[in-house]
């Protein structure tokens, strides 16, 4: 007959249970406890990148609408550009026709200024031309009555400044000093001993004291003398009374074209 051993039966149960409650503790427990935790992690995981993904989605609908109104905000910025961009250039059109304008009339302003200095050096150059021509055909046309006449209007003037211009005389002899004056004397023709003398009178009589006289013959005087004492000039000459003419010839001149100026 089967003889069995119910101990030994027993204690290998007992055995194999102590074993496998061992390796549950030991082995098995652990290792479900980090598939578990594996899981969690996993689900933690999925659930985070669930959320990423939706994060990321709201982020780029965002970035998209953000990047909508910029582009909005760049073709607004791109018209006023262009809108600016045209102001300024009829403004620049404006400024530049105004400045071409300014030119034109600073031009013609110019123009006329020169055509007026031309034409008054024209009749400048005119009125000598016809002083010197018309002082060469005095002087030699004139008889000597005509000198002669000059040098006596020319002393009576000197002793009318006498008489009426008494503070200038006075002046001009208390500039002198102690000093003897000289007079240069110009004539057109040589003086006769006789007009030397009454010069000479004349002159001391002017200055009060001695007058030293210094002589010179010019004939483009035509006719006439010229006498300077100190800062006193006479001129009595045809040469001068036709410079003195040619002054007021010219002088009146340039009133006329002034006057006939149009206005701006």
């Amino acid at each position: 007959m089967l003889n069995i051993e119910w101990t030994t039966i027993a204690f290998q149960i007992v055995n194999f249970l102590v074993l496998a409650g061992a390796l549950y503790y030991f082995a098995l427990r652990p290792t479900m406890d980090r598939v578990h935790e594996r899981r969690a992690e996993k689900r933690k995981t999925m659930e985070q990148i669930r959320e990423d993904r939706e994060e990321a989605e709201a982020l780029r609908e965002k970035l998209e609408e953000r990047l909508s109104e910029a582009r909005e905000e760049a073709d607004e910025i791109i018209a006023d550009a262009h809108k600016q961009a045209e102001t300024e250039r009829q403004q620049m059109l404006v400024e530049v026709e105004n400045d071409i304008e300014e030119m034109l009339d600073d031009a013609r302003e110019d123009v006329e200024q020169m055509r007026q200095r031309a034409v008054e050096e024209f009749h400048d150059e005119l009125i000598a031309a016809i002083c010197d021509v018309g002082a060469e055909v005095i002087g030699q046309a004139a008889p000597p009555q005509v000198h002669d006449a000059l040098l006596s209007q020319l002393t009576d003037r000197i002793w009318e400044m006498g008489r009426e211009e008494m503070g200038r005389v006075r002046a001009f002899r208390q500039s002198l000093g102690e000093r003897t004056p000289t007079a240069r004397v110009m004539t057109a023709k040589p003086l006769s001993s006789e007009q030397q003398g009454q010069l000479a009178r004349t002159l001391t009589a002017l200055a009060d004291r001695n007058v030293d006289i210094e002589m010179e013959t010019n004939p483009d005087l035509a006719a006439g003398m010229r006498v300077r004492l100190g800062d006193i000039v006479v001129d009595n000459s045809i040469l001068g009374r036709l410079r003195e003419l040619r002054e007021e010839t010219s002088h009146a001149l340039k009133e006329r074209l002034s006057d006939e100026q149009p206005e701006a």
